[in-house]
């Protein structure tokens, strides 16, 4: 229940997997970059701490037909997510599963599930300091994600390399507010304003 509710949370953007699906088979636009940071943050918690979210990514798989891989970023107090859910049927990722990152240089980099088994194909990492400025300073050629039945790899580009970019560059530099906060002091503003009775 904890496993859906988190993942729900973060691909708020991509409600049916069919519709991602339609969108990704009629984009011919699939080069032009998203320019708008696009932030998410609701009342919700995660953990018992509010969090914030940009739109998925939606990248087409490779190496099977008709599958997708949802990509997104999110941030809770300082840290940075990267989460990532496989659109297939019965796709089983284990803890410490790997995903490794190409880059264009040659470099590759291992990332390792930091959330549970799951069948669902869900895969998150929080991402350390220098996870973040690998991704950021770094254009991306593929991603290979190890599942259990079989390894999905999917290209990434240029646009969707400038979006992560971006979206890496929006999370850095938000701040995720306390919404409960917010909504005591316009309480209290309110309170402030009102007239006395009886005057």
């Amino acid at each position: 229940m904890r496993l859906r509710l988190f993942f729900t949370i973060f691909f708020v953007g991509f409600s049916l997997l069919m519709e991602a699906q339609e969108q990704m088979a009629g984009n011919t636009d699939e080069n032009s970059a998203n320019f708008d940071c696009g932030i998410v943050q609701t009342k919700q918690k995660l953990h018992n701490q509010y969090f914030a979210s940009t739109p998925a990514i939606s990248l087409r798989v490779d190496n099977v037909e008709y599958v997708y891989v949802n990509l997104q970023f999110g941030k809770r107090k300082d840290k940075i997510f990267m989460y990532i859910q496989i659109a297939d049927k019965n796709v089983c990722i284990e803890k410490d599963k790997v995903l490794d990152i190409f880059f264009k240089s040659g470099e590759v980099v291992t990332f390792k599930n930091d959330f549970a088994l799951n069948c669902e194909g869900y895969f998150a990492k929080q991402l350390s300091k220098k996870d973040y400025l690998k991704l950021k300073e770094n254009e991306i050629s593929s991603i290979k994600i190890y599942a259990y039945e079989k390894n999905y790899e999917l290209y990434v580009s240029e646009a969707q390399n400038y979006d992560i970019d971006n979206q890496l560059n929006c999370l850095a530099a938000y701040k995720v507010k306390k919404t409960d906060e917010v909504k005591i002091k316009k309480h209290k503003k309110e309170e402030k304003n009102e007239p006395a009775s009886g005057t």
